[in-house]
């Protein structure tokens, strides 16, 4: 274990404070350094939900294991780690122990990931939590294979997915000769089946494309749309489906759980999932919802009525034939992987 030192002398303390402020240097001093430090990885940043459940994980488990396992959660991606890397760099357990991870990230190494459970087949969110136990055994497969552990799940800050348009749109019908703008493929090829065109344009550059007008509408909760002040330029939201995708990981290397203590793993096993029951009740409360709509119509935005019932009904049948079209020509995990969960989803 590495010894820490205390830092003396102008020099020193200029480079430790730059250190700090990268999210990459030793904390200040304490009494008494933990048996056994781990460095967690995440990408979200601090404010987000998602990286306050992890840090409550964190803080828990710091808690409970006293001086014998201190984990340090570095959020932003601050150690310079890429999420489609963790499967080549986590299991070393030595540049990182343990990390929380959006798992469709991991398509350049795992492409069938791309079709496990793609946004918009499932209609309810609740059974996103009642289909845990098939996902685990999905995920657990290619963790086992590479040496992870998966200590279990961390919902998804927001549970509704919106269409949010400079005027009113609340239809499909209203939608067909409006440029949208989506996040991944998938959804450009469900919403072709529909008859509207969609693209791809990421969260940094969605401002500007509805301010020039590239598009004219775009898929977005409202629960991330004013992370980037999308009411300012999109102020009309109607709900369409509910944010199910893949669930978030909680992930540890297996090489370094194995060399706890028992009660030390029972700890980390609890923790786990008490983060895991906390984060998906405010997963599917909606609480997050709620708070974001609360900015978005002080900021200037309105939610309208919601697509129709029948409109919802269409989207998720196009969705789930799409995924059905796309499993069936992805190999044979993909394959398998779909008869799995169709069977529990539909």
């Amino acid at each position: 274990m590495p010894l820490r030192r205390v830092i003396v002398g102008s020099i020193l303390g200029a480079a430790a404070l730059i250190s700090a402020a990268m999210g990459i240097g030793p904390e200040a001093p304490t009494a008494q350094a933990a048996e056994t430090d781990w460095k967690m990885h995440m990408v979200w940043v601090p404010a987000r939900p998602e990286a306050q459940a992890y840090q409550a994980f964190v803080d828990r488990v710091n808690e409970r294991a006293g001086d014998r396992l201190n984990i340090k959660l570095f959020a932003s991606g601050s150690l310079g780690i890429k999420d489609a890397d963790i499967l080549r760099i986590l299991p070393r357990g030595s540049i990182i122990q343990a990390a929380g991870l959006y798992p469709g990230y991991l398509t350049r190494d795992r492409p069938e990931y791309a079709y496990i459970l793609p946004p918009g087949v499932i209609s309810q969110p609740e059974t996103l939590k009642e289909i845990l136990p098939q996902l685990a055994n999905i995920y657990g497969k290619t963790y086992d294979d590479v040496g992870i552990k998966l200590l279990g799940f961390i919902g998804h800050a927001v549970r509704d997915t919106h269409i949010l348009c400079k005027e009113p749109i609340h239809s499909l019908e209203q939608l067909r000769g409006k440029k949208l703008r989506v996040w991944e493929q998938f959804h450009v090829d469900v919403f072709k089946k529909l008859g509207v065109s969609a693209q791809i344009i990421g969260q940094n550059d969605l401002y500007v494309a509805m301010q020039t007008g590239v598009v004219d509408c775009a898929v977005y909760p409202i629960g991330l749309a004013v992370t980037v002040s999308l009411q300012e330029v999109a102020p009309y939201a109607s709900y369409l489906f509910p944010y199910v995708l893949h669930p978030l990981n909680l992930l540890a290397a297996q090489s370094s759980f194995d060399a706890l203590s028992p009660d030390l793993q029972k700890v980390l096993e609890e923790e786990a999932k008490a983060a895991q029951e906390a984060s998906f009740a405010s997963y599917l409360s909606g609480e997050n919802d709620e708070k974001a709509l609360k900015i978005y119509q002080e900021g200037g935005g309105t939610l309208i009525e919601p697509f129709p019932e029948a409109d919802q009904a269409s989207f998720t049948k196009a969705a789930r034939e799409t995924w059905h079209d796309l499993s069936m020509s992805a190999g044979k995990t993909a394959q398998e992987n779909y008869e799995v969960l169709r069977k529990v989803v539909e």
